[in-house]
């Protein structure tokens, strides 16, 4: 046989790639591919309509969106945090007690979506965006004119549930939009948006109660405005990305074609099946799979300690050890947690795709996921790094610069973490990616929301430097899952299969 009767490198590589979507061979001459010539996953309908067929500046604004949604969750959870202390006085309450007014929207934030999810893989992802940020609005409204402390709480248990949308299923709308090989760019943009919403909040949070015009109720009355006027441009602006797709033929499952008007309403979804209670138990029973169980452990605890651990400890830090002010302990828990992951960042999404091109490059083809957990490395020493250094600095009261310092490289760490996690998750499970953001915001928050109970008695009792450097010693412990998935993930994958559910999407 000639050297022309081979099959080429090109093609060898390319039926690899199809088998591992499952694809059969008749459709391989017709595969539309991705810039380095690999089949686009997932393949794409012909359908213009097609959320992974729209033009790019449509993908960005449906991204910067709903990124900004996310953004808004723990932003208007945490704005208040920087004004715990004339929150205390007002309400004669301990600063602690008053940090309950976090962890209980950030509680909420994370149990909501359970609901939110089988929803918007039926009905849609824009009209649970509508409604449930309507909701936020009231109730961001309600904590700004309650004049008791239960009616403050009460009021911030509806903020959670009402800002938890973007949060719970954001990442579903990244996976909407964007194929397998962009997925770990745009979904860490997607990251930097939720990350940086509790570290921006600290910045402003701090200024709006210093004013004396102002006061802490206007830490509620400002985001309340800002997600008012989101809510405004996502009602004209934020088209349905989800789509029903044949994975195995490709075709739309979608009855009639859709229009813009329609996606842009609420008819951009014909219900393709209705609602069952077994629907709600889908978050979990993603759990029996180690490629979604073991990222979510160590992803929550790394986001409690990478971000939300400053900011619900940080007043009561920053205040009692160097005296700052509310405007002073936003800038130093927000501006250095903001530049740590917009570094991070260039790290983590970048560097994630480029992983997996090689990796499937040396393997003529064949898509292998944990390529991305090797881009974790520098996250998984960085993030419990920070958190010791800012611990020990606090404990030893170094000059302020020392735990600004800390956090800046904890935030750096976590943010390498936080988009390898999700986009490899996405990659191993896409069709059930709403169900995936949705417990992986889960396990970030309902971890967070003990953090306030507890780190502030715990530094008391023991010191900052042994508190903080406990946590950082379990999350650097449960990095040993992350290794395992290395080692043996592609195998488990295989041996289980994929979810019976939601395959169309």
């Amino acid at each position: 046989m000639g050297a022309n009767d081979q099959p080429s490198a090109d093609v060898e590589f390319k039926a690899s790639a199809m088998h591992e979507e499952k694809l059969d061979h008749d459709q391989l001459a017709d595969s539309k591919v991705d810039p380095h010539g690999y089949p686009l996953r997932p393949q794409p309908t012909d359908d213009r309509m097609d959320p992974l067929n729209w033009p790019y500046w449509i993908k960005m604004a449906v991204l910067i969106q709903v990124s900004f949604l996310a953004f808004l969750g723990p932003f208007c959870q945490a704005v208040i945090n920087s004004a715990f202390v004339p929150l205390s006085k007002a309400m004669h309450i301990s600063v602690t007690v008053a940090s309950y007014n976090t962890t209980i929207a950030i509680l909420f934030a994370g149990v909501s979506p359970i609901i939110w999810s089988p929803i918007a893989n039926i009905y849609g992802r824009r009209p649970i965006f509508i409604a449930v940020t309507a909701l936020g609005i009231a109730a961001q409204c309600a904590c700004a004119v309650a004049p008791h402390w239960s009616g403050i709480l009460i009021a911030r248990a509806f903020v959670g549930i009402g800002t938890s949308a973007g949060m719970g299923i954001g990442a579903a709308v990244v996976a909407d939009l964007f194929f397998t090989h962009e997925r770990g760019k745009y979904t860490g943009i997607y990251i930097v948006f939720v990350t940086n919403g509790a570290h921006l909040a600290a910045v402003v949070g701090g200024f709006t109660a210093l004013n004396k015009h102002l006061g802490w109720r206007w830490c509620y009355w400002v985001p309340a405005f800002i997600f008012a006027g989101t809510w405004v441009v996502m009602l004209f602006c934020l088209p349905e990305t989800l789509y029903h797709r044949d994975n195995k033929t490709g075709e739309s499952h979608m009855q009639g074609d859709r229009t813009w008007f329609q996606l842009l309403t609420f008819r951009g979804v014909t219900a393709h099946r209705k609602l069952k209670l077994s629907d709600f138990g889908h978050v979990f029973v993603m759990l029996r799979y180690p490629s979604v169980l073991l990222p979510t452990i160590y992803y929550s605890i790394s986001f409690g300690l990478g971000s939300v651990l400053f900011a619900v400890t940080g007043a009561a830090a920053f205040g009692s050890i160097y005296k700052f002010n509310t405007a002073q302990i936003g800038m130093a828990i927000g501006l250095s947690t903001f530049i740590g992951t917009l570094i991070g960042e260039l790290l983590a999404g970048p560097v994630s795709d480029r992983i997996l091109y090689i990796q499937t490059k040396r393997s003529n083809g064949a898509f292998r996921p944990e390529a991305r957990l090797q881009a974790i490395w520098p996250g998984f020493f960085l993030c419990p790094a920070g958190v010791i250094i800012e611990g020990v600095c606090l404990q030893y009261k170094t000059h302020w610069a020392g735990p600004v310092i800390g956090i800046g490289i904890a935030a750096f760490g976590l943010q390498i973490i936080s988009t390898n996690i999700f986009a490899y998750c996405t990659d191993c499970y896409k069709p059930q990616s709403a169900e995936i953001s949705t417990l992986l915001n889960f396990g970030r928050q309902t971890f967070s929301f003990t953090l306030g109970f507890y780190m502030v008695p715990f530094a008391h009792a023991t010191s900052y430097g042994v508190a903080w450097s406990v946590l950082a010693i379990i999350n650097a412990c449960l990095f040993t899952g992350i290794v395992l998935l290395m080692w043996r993930g592609k195998h488990w994958r295989e041996s289980l299969g994929s979810p019976n559910f939601d395959k169309d999407l």
